[in-house]
């Protein structure tokens, strides 16, 4: 619903059943049931086409919700308690259920493991 390009008159937020919720340091609302929020400036726009905008902005501010934070001090956030969902194209989806974890050699760990002096 929130893809659809309603006029000004529409109020999309009651249309998808959300709440708006005042943001701190932008003027508009943010989504009350989004477990993450972000308050951003705009930077910079790119056209990628005729039917494409790039939109480049600069987080101001993070809400995430309680009990998803790991380490506030670090910014660590429970992505698997997130259950994210990404665009992959038009109309395509994917939800991130299955996590992959894959550990980062350093140059002496790959030389050990090849055989490489």
């Amino acid at each position: 619903m929130s893809a659809i390009e309603f006029g000004p008159d529409v109020d999309e937020f009651a249309v998808a059943g959300l709440t708006a919720v005042p943001s701190t340091m932008v003027r508009p609302p943010r989504i009350g049931e989004s477990k993450v929020a972000f308050e951003c400036r705009l930077m910079q726009t790119v056209k990628l086409g005729a039917m494409r905008t790039l939109v480049l902005g600069e987080v101001l501010l993070m809400h995430v919700q309680d009990g998803l934070v790991i380490d506030r001090e670090r910014g660590w956030v429970d992505t698997r308690g997130l259950r994210l969902v990404g665009r992959t194209s038009a109309g395509s989806y994917v939800r991130t259920n299955d996590v992959i974890e894959l550990t980062t050699l350093s140059p002496e760990e790959w030389q050990r493991l090849n055989g490489v002096q």
